[in-house]
């Protein structure tokens, strides 16, 4: 009778999330008629309870498991916003060295070369380095924030790419855009928004329904 209990309570019991550390499991529904944990059915004798008290005080003792954010590494989101957030920091900082190599004014049309690939002017460096800013901070905040954070830089980047191609070759493009910036931004932004959109789908619902519990 232990083993069939331990095992039909077992099969029943709903997760969400990965198995392991970074678990994030629903919340515990009780039996009806049962007591809550740590009350009369945990207080009752060994002796009167006898095997089914037995398999259901084990059962209790083992889905003890919190609700917890998932780590860096077991969220896709939080994975990528740092990612990304360390390559456009990176590429920021530098391209505000490197734009100086071309025309002066801070909206020139015709900015440095960064690795001899990317255009860039100090507009340019300072929307990366603020995507940079916002990405890195979601990313190390938490998963949803660093979902909300993906989808904002995201939108950025693609309506960047968008802009870049439409005015690539006219007196609008007041960021120096080039070929190589627009598809990078089209890229990033593409997968950003993916990720945001497929990713962490059940990591979020248990933490969304953990926090409306609360």
């Amino acid at each position: 009778m232990l083993v069939v209990g331990l095992v039909t309570r077992l099969a029943t019991r709903v997760r969400f999330g990965r198995s392991g550390s970074d678990t994030i499991p629903l919340e515990r529904r009780s039996e009806a008629g049962n007591a809550p944990i740590g009350l009369a059915r945990v207080n009752a004798p060994a002796h009167i309870a006898g095997p089914t008290y037995t398999a259901s005080a084990a059962y209790e003792e083992e889905t003890e498991v919190a609700i917890k954010e998932p780590s860096i590494t077991a969220s896709p989101n939080r994975g990528l916003a740092l990612t990304v957030g360390a390559i456009l920091f990176v590429w920021g900082i530098l391209g505000f060295f490197f734009a100086a190599d071309g025309d002066p004014g801070f909206f020139s049309r015709q900015g440095g070369m960064l690795w001899n690939a990317f255009g860039v002017n100090p507009p340019l460096a300072l929307i990366w380095v603020m995507l940079a800013a916002v990405l890195l901070i979601v990313g190390l905040g938490n998963t949803i924030g660093s979902r909300n954070g993906n989808i904002l830089v995201g939108a950025v980047l693609v309506v960047l790419a968008v802009y870049g191609f439409v005015f690539v070759n006219t007196s609008a493009n007041i960021f120096a855009l080039n070929t190589t910036d627009n598809v990078f931004h089209a890229i990033v932004g593409v997968i950003l928004l993916l990720t945001a959109f497929g990713a962490d789908k059940e990591n979020l619902r248990a933490l969304r329904a953990d926090a409306a519990r609360a």
